[in-house]
């Protein structure tokens, strides 16, 4: 399960904790889950965390929920939920408000570059 408080606390401390945290952690090359999250956002930027009773939280993005796996593997929850992390740790995201959290304008720019670059790999596949 997701804390939202935690995670919350982490985007802010990533931000009032300069540059040298947030620079060495950018560094890190993007998980394949990161780079998912990001693209879809890149539109609205906004990011929901879910909790439905006994299934894992999930994190709705642009109308797409992570995971989307039917079986409610808790390790491919899992997964989403250290990329989520990860990403408010780069400072790609910050929390806004309750269960709403949005891309900061480096997320935007990380999100936006990565969609284009997916977009010209399936056009030049077809």
């Amino acid at each position: 399960m997701i804390d939202i408080l935690a995670l919350a606390s982490l985007c802010k401390l990533v931000f009032e904790g300069g540059n040298k945290v947030l620079e060495e952690y950018k560094k890190r090359k993007l998980s394949e889950a990161e780079k998912e999250l990001l693209i879809a956002a890149a539109e609205d930027g906004k990011f929901l965390i879910i909790r439905v009773n006994e299934a894992p939280d999930s994190i709705r993005v642009g109308g797409k929920h992570f995971p989307d796996d039917i079986t409610g593997d808790p390790a491919i929850a899992e997964k989403y939920h250290d990329a989520f992390e990860s990403l408010c740790k780069r400072g790609y995201i910050r929390h806004d408000d309750g269960i709403l959290f949005r891309l900061t304008r480096q997320g935007f720019e990380k999100a936006r570059q990565l969609a284009r670059e997916t977009d010209k790999k399936k056009t030049n596949k077809h």
